[in-house]
């Protein structure tokens, strides 16, 4: 069973070879033929050189700084490419211990799960602060209600894919791919499965958001975006609710009035009764597009 273990990194030259080193002692090579790769998300400094010394063959780097999105990507492409049975994904800044990557590989093996994200305890994180424990329990659940499988950690960035998730999962996103890929598991028939992992302590400041305000407007952002790729329907026929009620009760009152009374001075009921329930089966309509959309793409990729 070939493995890969892939780190994304970003000028990480006082972490790499420390997260190399654990990831070595973690796990035996007579039990797993794995290898650690690093994508390279367009260091200025010593990362790449760092990586070299301590014997990592594989860097794929990228011309310049893309995002941790498009990083994984490049991994996951690299993995496919490769003909990987299992990917794991892990944080340049060592932020995971490296000795649950047995967890996670065991668990992939032994399950019929195709994701397994190591799952972190927020309550019992000393560095995290309450607002963002609150933060951090509202994606999740804003995520688990969007991809209707339970998950505890969403943003969590320890993960195992198995080879059906290395061919499904797409990455669109250049901010992050946590959220992105677990709410496409349910549309690509993936289960996802999950493992209590701890952290160490924090090595530095977190380069993803500088404030809880951009935390929450590009975890919103990401969410509303693969909505509208794998969810059009149910996005825009609840757009396409209000209008038309409203609408259509604007019309009715049109007409109520023009039977029961003289109608004068009503027709502008009349008016926006009709525009608000046209927009409402526009709304509709871009909904069944999407759909129709979403579906061809779905059976394209699935022949290649």
């Amino acid at each position: 069973m070939k493995i890969i273990v892939q780190i994304p990194c970003f000028n990480e030259e006082l972490q790499i070879k420390n997260i190399i080193e654990d990831i070595r002692k973690s796990l035996d090579t007579n039990n797993y033929d794995y290898e650690i790769v690093i994508i390279d998300d367009g260091s200025t400094d010593k990362t790449v050189e760092i990586a070299k010394e301590n014997g990592i063959k594989n860097i794929l780097s990228l011309k310049r700084n893309m995002g941790l999105g498009f990083a994984f990507n490049k991994g996951r492409t690299f993995a496919l490419e490769q003909g990987a049975d299992i990917l794991i994904n892990t944080d340049a800044d060592n932020q995971y211990k490296s000795q649950y990557l047995k967890d996670l590989i065991e668990h992939l093996k032994k399950s019929n799960t195709d994701i397994v994200v190591g799952v972190r305890k927020f309550d019992e994180i000393k560095h995290f602060s309450k607002s963002k424990i609150f933060l951090q329990k509202l994606g999740t659940r804003v995520v688990r209600l969007i991809s209707g499988q339970k998950i505890s950690d969403a943003s969590s960035g320890f993960r195992a894919y198995n080879k059906e998730a290395i061919k499904k999962l797409r990455v669109d996103s250049n901010y992050s791919y946590t959220l992105e890929t677990l709410i496409q598991a349910k549309e690509k028939d993936l289960l996802i499965g999950e493992v209590p992992i701890q952290i160490n302590p924090p090595t530095r400041e977190s380069r993803l958001f500088k404030s809880s305000t951009e935390f929450i407007l590009k975890q919103m952002l990401i969410i509303l975006k693969t909505f509208l790729l794998y969810k059009p329907l149910q996005f825009f026929s609840t757009l396409s609710v209000l209008p038309i009620f409203i609408g259509s009760f604007a019309i009715l009152r049109f007409i109520y009035l023009f039977i029961f009374e003289s109608g004068d001075g009503h027709i502008q009921s009349l008016v926006l009764g009709v525009t608000l329930v046209i927009i409402g089966l526009l709304l509709f309509s871009l909904g069944l597009l999407g759909y129709l959309i979403k579906n061809a793409k779905k059976n394209i990729e699935e022949k290649f």
